[in-house]
Formats: C-alpha cells, sequence, structure tokens
C-alpha cells in the first residue's frame, strides 16, 4: 500500500513522534529482557511496572496516530497492547516479538518521513 505524501509540516512532526517511540519501545525490550530474569516478588512488581510502562507508551502511539493518522502508529500501540497481554501470562519472548515488531512499524514511519524531509533537502 503506498503511503500519502507528508507535507513538510507533518513529516517533522511524525519523524519527532517515531524517533520517540522508538526509542521508547527499545527501552521496553531491553527492560522486558531484565524482567524475563527475575523470580517471585521481584517479578511481580518488575511485571506491574513494565506493564505500567507499555500503558504509558501505548498512550504515546495513540497520541501520535491521532495527530497524524498514520495505520503505522496505529499498529505498533496494537502490538504495545499485545506485548502486555503476554506479559501478563508470563510469555516474555512473546512480547519480546511483539515489541519488535511495534519497532518496525514505528522505523517505517520514521523512514517515511526521513524521505520527504530529504526530498526538500530538509535533511
Amino acid at each position: 500500500m503506498e503511503k500519502p505524501s507528508l507535507d513538510v509540516r507533518r513529516a517533522i512532526i511524525c519523524f519527532q513522534f517515531a524517533e520517540r517511540i522508538k526509542s521508547e519501545l527499545i527501552i521496553a525490550a531491553k527492560l522486558l529482557e531484565e524482567v524475563s530474569g527475575l523470580r517471585g516478588d521481584e517479578l511481580s512488581g518488575a511485571e506491574k511496572i513494565m506493564l505500567s510502562f507499555l500503558k504509558a507508551l501505548s498512550g504515546e502511539t495513540q497520541i501520535a496516530q491521532n495527530v497524524l493518522g498514520l495505520q503505522d502508529f496505529k499498529e505498533a500501540g496494537m502490538k504495545v497492547t499485545e506485548a502486555a497481554e503476554r506479559i501478563r501470562l508470563h510469555e516474555y519472548s512473546e512480547a519480546t516479538r511483539r515489541i519488535s515488531e511495534a519497532i518496525s512499524f514505528i522505523t517505517t514511519s520514521a523512514q517515511h518521513a526521513m524521505q520527504a524531509l530529504k526530498e526538500k533537502r530538509l535533511l
């Protein structure tokens, strides 16, 4: 599916959202790696914190999707929600896979925005 052209303003906003969300997703993946190595009360507490972080991250993707109307942000948000569900089931490798898929969606939007900015010689 071909993406609609982004004007400069929207491309900048998209790039900004995408880079911030991508960084947060990478942090989520690293935190999840740590969570998977915990046991007992530490694991229970870490899961609660991880789920709170993912809830905030999902909200961030929703804001980006509302502002830009781009499907990639919606898809990424859905993957973050799926990752949270997998954490609740203690399926950490599946949660990590969902986070990786979300990174892919966000990277696609960032690349599209970067290309639009390059075409205008702003990058």
